[in-house]
């Protein structure tokens, strides 16, 4: 009878446990310093996002045919929908040149046949589209712009780096040297080199503008998923490693990589930017948090999204306002969600968990890890100890009784 007692305490125990570590993750996120606004109905879930020189947020639907855009001074949706012309496609992925023209990628619906390899632009001054047919052979999914206006694309599926001049209309096509890369992650330096990542090798590879020569840097953590990347004013290279749950960075002149363990256990990080204070934003997919982490300080920070299981996707950094915007891609979602970069260092913030300088150690030829110290709902581990505690003790008191052989 007494172990039987012993047990539905402890049930009893779990069951509070379990409630307290509830309560606390939904003050967590109702008292979170991000804001959220839906979007209208007309659209579905958003996919990629970028900022434009006006401070005006562009995105791109997951599934649809419209390209919108949000004015955060006055909160206020414009929606633009492709031409019927066009077939059942809609815009994917986005980058906006230097003339304020917004170019985009295409993504074909399941049951069109259509072949996408075409690119799209869009001038916001006339609220005209143009559609261009390019001789790729492929149908690209990531686009960039350089400061010359040129547009470098990606196709997964292909093992190629593709440069299109608009101006000149001439498509030009680069083969990168390990074969079944999986490119991805397209990302323009300051001095016009093309970095991306190769998640199926494990690499770091970069396309010289000014050498025309590719060079790609081995990752010393193995199977590492490698994806988004993002560059600092010093010339670093950041990176996401999805699989190995850490922020990786290059120093590409000294072929050297470090490494930094993100707090929450599978957190899943998906997108990366840099904002003016070389601090690294990035979005946890599994964990529904937006992430930050200051290398000077060894330092991560960590804000939960309010909407439960936003799915973040994309992120922006808007230098104007100093706002870090992102999309939220869940269907039943739909938001696109913002919060101010200024928030980053400030540990006692509401909805922010800091975490301090971590255990260093050094991890293969040049490789340093930093490894952070975790968080957690302090009544969750009292309680657990309590229980194992109980649990123990009630165990032990049974032997003596003779209860329990």
């Amino acid at each position: 009878m007494a172990m039987i007692r012993l047990l539905k305490l402890i049930a009893l125990l779990a069951s509070t446990v379990l409630c307290a570590s509830a309560i606390s993750a939904q003050q967590g996120a109702a008292s979170s310093p991000i804001t959220e606004y839906n979007l209208p109905a007309s659209l579905s879930a958003p996919y990629a996002i970028e900022a434009d020189q006006g401070g005006r947020i562009w995105f791109t639907e997951k599934i649809g045919r419209h390209l919108a855009v949000f004015d955060p001074s006055d909160a206020r949706f414009e929606v633009y929908a492709l031409p019927e012309s066009w077939g059942k496609v809609g815009p994917a992925q986005l980058a906006i040149a230097g003339s304020g023209d917004v170019w985009f990628t295409i993504r074909r619906w399941a049951e069109d046949v259509t072949q996408t390899n075409v690119v799209g632009r869009f001038t916001p001054s006339t609220g005209s589209y143009v559609r261009y047919e390019i001789s790729l052979g492929a149908s690209p999914q990531e686009i960039v712009a350089d400061d010359q206006n040129r547009l470098w694309l990606l196709a997964s599926d292909r093992n190629q780096l593709f440069r299109v001049d608009p101006i000149e209309g001439r498509v030009t096509s680069y083969e990168i040297p390990t074969a079944d890369s999986n490119p991805q992650g397209l990302t323009i330096g300051q001095n016009g080199d093309v970095w991306f990542s190769e998640p199926n090798v494990n690499k770091i590879a970069r396309y010289g503008a000014e050498t025309g020569f590719f060079q790609e840097f081995e990752i010393p953590t193995a199977f590492s998923n490698p994806g988004d990347i993002a560059l600092d004013s010093h010339g670093k290279v950041w990176f996401v490693e999805r699989t190995s749950n850490r922020l990786g960075v290059l120093y590409p002149e000294l072929n050297r990589f470090d490494e930094a363990l993100i707090p929450t256990v599978n957190a899943l990080p998906h997108a990366i930017e840099v904002d003016g204070s070389d601090r690294l934003w990035f979005l946890e997919y599994r964990g529904n948090k937006v992430g930050v982490f200051d290398p000077t300080q060894a330092i991560f920070q960590e804000f939960d999204i309010p909407s439960y299981n936003s799915q973040p996707g994309e992120l922006v950094f808007e230098p104007v306002t100093q706002q870090l915007w992102f999309t939220e891609s869940n269907a039943e979602s739909s938001k696109l969600g913002t919060l101010p970069v200024t928030l980053a260092g400030l540990a006692a913030d509401a909805g922010s968990t800091a975490t301090g300088r971590g255990l260093i150690e050094t991890m293969g030829e040049g490789t340093l890890l930093e490894r952070g110290t975790g968080s957690g709902t302090p009544a969750l581990y009292i309680g657990l100890a309590v229980i194992v505690i109980l649990l123990g003790g009630g165990l032990w008191f049974s032997n003596k009784s003779g209860e329990v052989s």
